[in-house]
């Protein structure tokens, strides 16, 4: 906060990455200069976008959003309100995890990356089962692994990816009393 405007001011973080870089030259760059309004503007952007980014909103949206074109509810309001209960539920450890995909479809997707029907999958079947399920894989993978157990980590996985999204935003004193079982 700019303590003579009263105004919010916006600084880049050093560890960004930018996806694309300027190719104008230095004598170009000195000379543009961007209106109060403009910063105002762009200030207003970036609080917005960190503050979306930091609690994961897009996220929990088309979580959301998924499950209510999954389930094609008659009511959305009402299955939404039920949806965001179960959740709530879910990450005092009280309830199931509403996840995205249920067992069946975790077990129809992983013979799908078995299609020999050898019984197990290789590392890189396994990567992309959880790259096609919107997973992330935090420990290292052996060569390969039976299925069973593929099914095992993907459930695990998608409870755990939901109760992080589920935690996301809460302070710091109210965290330390959310357990996850």
């Amino acid at each position: 906060m700019d303590k003579h405007t009263n105004e919010k001011t916006f600084e880049l973080e050093s560890n960004t990455e930018y996806i694309c870089t300027c190719t104008c030259s230095e004598s170009f760059l000195e000379n543009a200069t961007l209106s109060a309004h403009k910063k105002r503007i762009l200030s207003t952007v970036a609080i917005t976008e960190n503050y979306l980014r930091d609690r994961r909103i897009p996220e929990l949206i088309r979580f959301l959003l998924s499950k209510v074109l999954a389930q094609e509810p008659d009511k959305p309001v009402l299955y939404l309100e039920k949806l965001l209960d179960d959740c709530m539920l879910f990450r005092a450890g009280v309830g199931p995890a509403p996840v995205l995909f249920e067992d069946r479809h975790l077990e129809a997707v992983v013979r799908s990356f078995d299609p020999g029907h050898r019984g197990w999958l290789t590392a890189g079947q396994i990567r992309r089962l959880y790259a096609t399920l919107g997973l992330l894989i935090k420990e290292e993978l052996p060569d390969s692994t039976p299925c069973e157990t593929v099914i095992n980590n993907v459930k695990e996985a998608q409870e755990n990816e939901l109760f992080d999204l589920l935690l996301v935003g809460l302070n710091r004193n109210s965290s330390d009393d959310v357990s996850r079982y």
